[in-house]
């Protein structure tokens, strides 16, 4: 605007306060500087109030003047880079038309009367406003293209902080599941052997002492377990005094554990372990440590049966007891615990199935699981 301003006061025809010509051109020149102030907050309106301005430029002054060329060259700029369509577009044409209209009819002492002269002249007068709205157009497009990366960027970064959210609730949800399976499996243990210490405190201190022995060591592998886990959950890098994750060969030693709690557990074996990949077998694992777990909280020392079978591509698991003289409260509290629905969202992660409830072909407690998956 201040660049605008010099050279409307400096160049041809001169501002004076003299004639009323004089000062209608000087009005145009400050109202036309002072309406470029908010092109870029009001294209529209800007615009509309500089044709005008031009139009009494052209009907009062009959003169031509570099300023008011300079101020359509803006104009043209300011239609291609801050207004919309269809707007633009009439913005360009009214250009166009009202330059080719003052240079056609504009008093015969600033251009000479031969109408080929003038419309070279206009031709000219039109290749520059073309080129102030090429160079308008570049800048909206760069602009554009600026503003949609930086949209982009944006909505990468959204969906980036979603994906770490959705990771970290997952691994919420898997640090749960495992905390639950190893506290689940060892404190319910420690309960049996110690109701169990009770009853043969006095009468066979024997079996006193190898209860009290094996509480102490599911005590200490429970914490070990936990530490271990914690110390993974610290670091990335993998640590060698880790205790290996669980497999499905491990289940013969899990049922070994129970073997001071007085459980009468069969396990049934078929197939290659090796065979199984690590993910399926540690889901397989937990699966059948938490329906042990349940079996021996719940049935106390009825007999247990473990089925697995290893198929190509499945792993299918069954764990049946009899529930015997538990209460309808404990089959109800089985069935609201943290432990089933654990297993239902192992299985549900690896795309198999699971069915747990009453068994009515034996009347006991049933759990059938089938894991799959693909090489």
């Amino acid at each position: 605007m201040l660049v605008l301003a010099v050279i409307g006061f400096l160049s041809y025809p001169v501002v004076s306060w003299e004639t009323p010509t004089q000062i209608v051109y000087g009005v145009i020149v400050l109202g036309c500087c002072l309406a470029l102030i908010w092109r870029r907050c009001s294209p529209r309106m800007v615009l509309a109030t500089v044709a005008v301005l031009l139009v009494v430029h052209v009907l009062v002054v009959d003169q031509l003047s570099v300023f008011a060329g300079l101020v359509c060259l803006i104009a043209a700029y300011t239609a291609q880079t801050q207004v919309t369509p269809p707007w633009r577009w009439i913005a360009i044409a009214a250009i166009f038309a009202g330059s080719a209209w003052a240079m056609l009819f504009v008093s015969d002492d600033m251009l000479l009367s031969d109408v080929r002269t003038k419309l070279i002249i206009v031709l000219a007068v039109w290749a520059l406003i073309a080129v102030a709205a090429l160079l308008g157009s570049i800048r909206r497009r760069n602009r554009a293209r600026v503003e949609g990366a930086l949209e982009r960027a944006s909505l990468l970064e959204a969906q980036q902080d979603t994906e770490r959210r959705l990771a970290s609730l997952e691994e919420r949800h898997r640090i749960a599941r495992e905390m639950h399976d190893i506290l689940g499996h060892s404190l319910n243990t420690i309960a049996v052997q110690a109701e169990g210490a009770r009853y043969v405190l006095r009468s066979a201190p024997e079996q006193t002492d190898q209860a009290l022995a094996a509480i102490g060591r599911l005590s200490r592998e429970a914490v070990d377990e936990v530490r271990d886990l914690l110390d993974v959950l610290r670091t990335d890098a993998p640590s060698a005094g880790l205790i290996p994750t669980p497999h499905i060969h491990d289940v013969a030693g899990l049922i070994g554990s129970y073997q001071h709690t007085g459980a009468n557990i069969h396990l049934h074996h078929n197939g290659d372990p090796g065979n199984v990949p690590s993910q399926v077998g540690l889901a397989a694992y937990r699966i059948v440590q938490e329906a042990l777990t349940n079996a021996i909280k719940h049935a106390e020392s009825v007999p247990i049966m473990v089925r697995i079978d290893i198929r190509a591509n499945a792993i299918d698991l069954l764990v049946i007891n009899s529930i015997g003289a538990a209460t309808e409260e404990a089959v109800s509290q089985r069935r609201r615990g943290h432990g089933l629905i654990g297993m239902e969202e192992r299985v549900r992660a690896l795309g198999g199935t699971i069915e747990t409830g009453p068994d009515t072909t034996v009347g006991g407690w049933r759990v059938a699981a089938t894991l799959p998956w693909t090489r």
